[in-house]
């Protein structure tokens, strides 16, 4: 993973008017960086903000507040149909429902070269049947696929076109919208494992939101954890596993089964309950170890600190 910036989010706000007189905050003052080439886990139940942000951040929303800038570039102040364009191309998304993202009228091969037609990337169509064969094979699919409608796959081989349409266009990050929760479990370790082996590959980057801490440990590098709009702790995969601080982190945790019935048997749910926390004053991001964020009050930090001293 390199110390190189390549997507930095500061203060994300998206706020949704639901009346005249009502907002809902599905993103309320977020902030991280994902560095170059690595794989950046966000978590949280559902309605917590987390597919909000991944589809504000590639400007399917255009946000309330904050700022969001891509190789030092501010993503939202981007006007133009050429910046958006060259900006469309660096970034791609892979959507969580294969079977609503995929234009059951397009055949397999218009739907991957849809981005290369887009952006003008083959010079004609045997160059443009070409690529697209390739793209079907480089994410395990056979370019016969190529001629095929999406009702005449599974649910995994349409995640598989998903992420080769997202290739297509030779993107240097990758937002993964929940890839695999529509997946049956025996698959999704099939098409995490894709991801992995892609991003290998080509230097990819990713944003990788989930609700799934098992799957989440498995590919990400860092992971935040985000709840009713906030994100409330922030950290290295193994050390979040380790020493998680946040009661809602370690709620999330207690939840995850282990193959193992006598573990199962005592298992521990841990509740989380939000008024257990300190109202003194607002909480705030605060670094309790190097790389270790969490939301806290100034009471909070020094017991957390403690406990971290302790472990």
């Amino acid at each position: 993973m390199s110390q190189e910036k390549l997507l930095e989010v500061t203060n994300l706000k998206q706020h949704f008017k639901t009346g005249r007189h009502s907002v809902v905050k599905a993103i309320d003052g977020i902030s991280f960086d994902i560095y170059q080439g690595e794989t950046f886990g966000l978590v949280g139940e559902s309605g917590c903000g987390k597919s909000t942000t991944g589809r504000t951040i590639i400007r399917l929303y255009d946000a309330t507040d904050g700022d969001v800038k891509f190789k030092g570039e501010d993503v939202h102040g981007k006007k133009s149909n050429r910046d958006l364009k060259k900006f469309n191309q660096k970034m791609q998304m892979i959507f969580q429902d294969p079977y609503a993202s995929l234009n059951p009228r397009m055949t397999v091969l218009d739907i991957i070269a849809e981005g290369l037609d887009v952006h003008g990337l083959v010079k004609d169509e045997k160059a443009r049947k070409q690529r697209v064969e390739e793209l079907l094979e480089r994410v395990g699919l056979n370019k016969e696929h190529a001629n095929r409608y999406p009702h005449e796959f599974s649910g995994g081989q349409r995640q598989r076109i998903g992420i080769a349409r997202a290739l297509a266009v030779d993107p240097e990050f990758i937002i993964a919208d929940e890839p695999i929760s529509a997946l049956d479990v025996s698959i999704q370790a099939q098409v995490v494992n894709l991801l992995k082996k892609l991003q290998k590959e080509h230097g990819l980057t990713y944003l990788f939101i989930a609700h799934d801490l098992s799957m989440v440990k498995y590919i990400s590098d860092r992971i935040g954890v985000m709840y009713f709009g906030k994100l409330v702790e922030l950290a290295d995969s193994d050390e979040l596993y380790k020493n998680p601080l946040h009661p809602y982190t370690k709620s999330l945790l207690s939840a995850i089964p282990l193959p193992d019935p006598d573990y199962e048997r005592n298992r521990q749910r841990i509740a989380y309950d939000p008024s257990q926390h300190d109202t003194s004053e607002e909480p705030e991001f605060r670094e309790i170890s190097p790389g270790h964020w969490v939301s806290c009050t100034t009471k909070e930090f020094e017991a957390y600190k403690q406990e971290l001293n302790k472990n």
